[in-house]
């Protein structure tokens, strides 16, 4: 059970957390009106039934926040400061752009030659700060995207993070599991839907229904793909149901199967995966990651997009676009600087 504390009391616990070094999350999910907070406990009351779950892109880190108590506060109607806004440098962006247009480039040829069909490659931006205002960066977006996963969370060793994803990875509760296929971006509000990003989302719906009927036996219901609107950006979005006819299988296993999508990675999985490996040129650590929590039968997890890492006075922040025999790279390139731009145009720091 929840329970219930004032703002005071949470800004309380959110301090005297970070100054004992113990990780932390708080978390809000999308369209809900409350914001959770669990704090790392050894000794806590719930065990392996109730966590919150981090896990990085290539899993090479699990951190699971296993809560004594769970406490949340309700969200009120918008009171907030903006506070003077951050800047956003040109020169920020155009110091990568070289390096990730070849990248872009290399990857379309690599397409255009049969080696795979689709490959999501990324990079990161480092700005330098003084101050980061967290509060209020968390506030901005809850009431800018309130249909996303938000949250914050801390650990000794990986620093800060903060995030807005809009993408459901798995929700799996009592044999009945949800997907969300969310592929294909327009930014541009005078543009339309071209072949290129049909087929991009195409093939993640694809994967997801193949890799169901290979190992389970159940019932599908594919919902009508939908536009999704996060601030400026749009999004392809096909959400998939499926039912376990047999028995309830460990959300591990289908986790296993299902991660990384062609979402977040590309298809075929390893050829792309490799591809990633070896060109993208840094460590994607926490983004496009794992994220969300696990209440005994009920699993809620996200991918971990539109995310920074604030670390050791400067803030990191990650886009990557999904490429296709359809795709240019100049247009590749806008998609991550506008992604890049939906959450530091939301972040409050000095």
């Amino acid at each position: 059970m929840s329970i219930k504390i004032s703002v005071f009391s949470l800004y309380k616990k959110i301090l005297e957390n970070y100054f004992s070094k113990n990780r932390f999350v708080i978390f809000k999910r999308p369209y809900e009106q409350k914001i959770y907070f669990y704090s790392h406990n050894e000794d806590n009351n719930y065990g392996e039934k109730k966590f919150f779950l981090i896990q990085d892109f290539y899993q090479n880190y699990t951190i699971k926040i296993k809560p004594k108590k769970i406490f949340f506060i309700e969200i009120k109607k918008k009171q907030y400061n903006f506070l003077s806004k951050n800047i956003i440098h040109q020169n920020v962006f155009l110091n990568e752009s070289i390096k990730y247009k070849n990248l872009l480039d290399k990857a379309i040829q690599n397409i255009k030659k049969g080696f795979f069909k689709k490959v999501v490659v990324s990079r990161q931006i480092k700005i330098s700060l003084k101050r980061f205002f967290l509060k209020e960066s968390f506030q901005r977006l809850i009431y800018s995207y309130p249909n996303t996963f938000i949250s914050i969370w801390y650990d000794l060793y990986h620093g800060f993070w903060i995030g807005s994803t809009p993408e459901l990875l798995m929700k799996y509760n009592h044999k009945k599991l949800r997907i969300d296929a969310l592929a294909g971006t327009m930014w541009n509000p005078y543009s339309v839907w071209t072949k290129k990003e049909i087929i991009e989302h195409q093939i993640v719906v694809k994967y997801i229904v193949h890799l169901l009927k290979k190992y389970y036996y159940g019932t599908f219901f594919l919902e009508k793909m939908k536009i999704i609107k996060l601030g400026f950006i749009k999004h392809l979005k096909t959400t998939i149901h499926f039912s376990f006819i047999k028995e309830h299988y460990n959300f591990y296993e289908i986790l296993n199967r299902l991660y990384p999508t062609p979402s977040i990675c590309g298809y075929p999985k390893i050829k792309s995966l490799d591809f990633i490996k070896k060109n993208e040129g840094y460590q994607r650590d926490f983004y496009t990651g794992i994220i969300g929590f696990v209440h005994k039968s009920n699993v809620e997890l996200y991918l971990n997009l539109r995310c920074a890492k604030i670390q050791n006075k400067q803030i990191i922040l990650y886009a990557g676009s999904g490429i296709t025999i359809h795709s240019h790279s100049y247009d590749e390139y806008l998609e991550t600087e506008k992604k890049i731009t939906s959450i530091l145009s939301k972040l409050i720091f000095i």
